[in-house]
């Protein structure tokens, strides 16, 4: 008999199958999604994927759900990409969904204006972001297939209407799985390497084939660029979403080389109008100064400036005379209040007073101020306002002073 299992022995033994079946790893189930739950707290998705006979339960965890570049709506016709695994506590196996993709018209087209409506909002296609293209590039880049008639097109016009620009090419995958991861790294290797302009696009095909310029990622990508890029997508009636966010759109690839650059007639017609209007501007601009010149000269034959010549000569003359004054009148002041002070400063000096018939007396070179200073056979010097002379005391008489 049989080991008994217990519900959860029998959900997690399920589980583990469906696991290890390498079949339903990497499925692609197709069908209509109904009962659409987009939890807001989690930002998971819930929703049921059917057909005419049968349905499944899937789950896209955020983390997937994220990266989508539409919201999925019931009735959508989708192809969805997951593993299908047993939820064990309720016993259900369920696709754990990690991408959808809409299938048929409908479902791109509500996919396509869903995203065209996001970026819109983001100010993505606004005007204000776009970016001048230059007169006459230099370096003109070219992101499309390597092999395609695309790329022929546009570089047989671009030799033709101006051979004097350099046409590089940046080789990409434009259709399938990795078109476009190869695109954005193509974009990203053109902005950098120093183009004027770049363009950016393939030939026509169905809108599966032209389902990768509808890329959020790419739009981003053109959106981030520095350089001007020129998408040319198609035929003039296919619309992709890289020609809202590019800075021009170009119907076709022919049409994007013949709007990237001149014609090397037009050219020559807009240089020769620049020679043209130079020369206009030489012509007027030594009119003018001729006639600026005569107008000068006819000022310097009349005028005389002996007059005014005389005039500040006699002023100067009257300034030196002041001025000569002003410096004697301040010297005289001078020297009398130098005279006065000198008067002074002799009226108060001993040499005045010696001559009156007083004389000073040192000692050992020190002036001596009274008697009590000297004794008997001291040797002094007498200094008079005329000389001095050597005497020796004989005695003192302290008494009588």
């Amino acid at each position: 008999m049989s080991s008994i299992l217990t519900v959860s022995q029998l959900n997690r033994y399920m589980a583990f199958k469906l696991k290890e079946d390498i079949k339903l790893r990497g499925l692609l189930v197709k069908g209509e999604i109904s009962g659409f739950t987009h939890h807001m707290r989690t930002g998971h998705f819930y929703f049921t994927l059917k057909d005419r006979e049968s349905s499944v339960k899937a789950v896209m965890f955020s983390s997937f759900a994220s990266r989508m570049s539409f919201m999925p709506q019931n009735g959508m016709s989708v192809i969805v990409m997951g593993s299908l695994q047993v939820f064990e506590r309720d016993g259900v196996y369920q696709i754990y969904v990690t991408d959808i993709q809409p299938d048929g018209v409908g479902a791109q087209f509500l996919a396509f204006e869903q995203l065209k409506e996001k970026l819109a909002a983001e100010g993505l296609f606004d005007t204000a972001y776009k970016k001048p293209l230059p007169r006459f590039p230099s370096k003109i880049g070219i992101v499309t297939a390597k092999g395609g008639a695309a790329l022929q097109d546009i570089l047989n016009i671009l030799s033709r209407r101006y051979p004097v620009g350099e046409a590089v090419i940046f080789p990409c995958v434009v259709q399938g799985d990795y078109a476009v991861e190869s695109i954005c790294q193509a974009l990203v290797f053109a902005d950098g390497c120093g183009c004027d302009v770049i363009i950016c696009g393939r030939g026509g095909g169905s809108p599966e084939d032209l389902a990768a310029f509808n890329s959020e990622k790419i739009a981003r990508t053109v959106f981030a660029m520095q350089t001007p890029v020129i998408s040319a997508v198609g035929h003039e009636t296919d619309t992709t979403i890289i020609d809202f966010v590019s800075d021009l759109r170009a119907p076709t690839p022919s049409a994007a080389a013949e709007l990237a650059v001149p014609e090397t007639g037009t050219m020559k017609g807009v240089i020769a109008g620049y020679e043209s209007a130079l020369a206009d501007a030489l012509k007027r601009l030594v009119a003018e100064k001729k006639h600026e010149l005569l107008i000068r000269e006819a000022k310097l034959k009349n005028y005389i400036p002996s007059a005014e010549i005389s005039v500040r000569r006699e002023r100067t003359i009257s300034y030196e005379k002041r001025l000569n004054d002003a410096v004697k009148a301040y010297l005289d002041k001078r020297r009398m209040l130098v005279a006065a002070k000198a008067a002074e400063l002799d009226s108060l000096s001993p040499l005045k007073i010696m001559t009156r018939g007083y004389s000073l007396v040192y000692k050992d070179d020190r002036l001596v101020r009274n008697a009590a200073e000297l004794s008997a056979d001291d040797k002094v010097t007498l200094k008079f306002s005329d000389g001095e002379t050597q005497a020796v005391i004989l005695g003192t008489d302290k008494e009588n002073g």
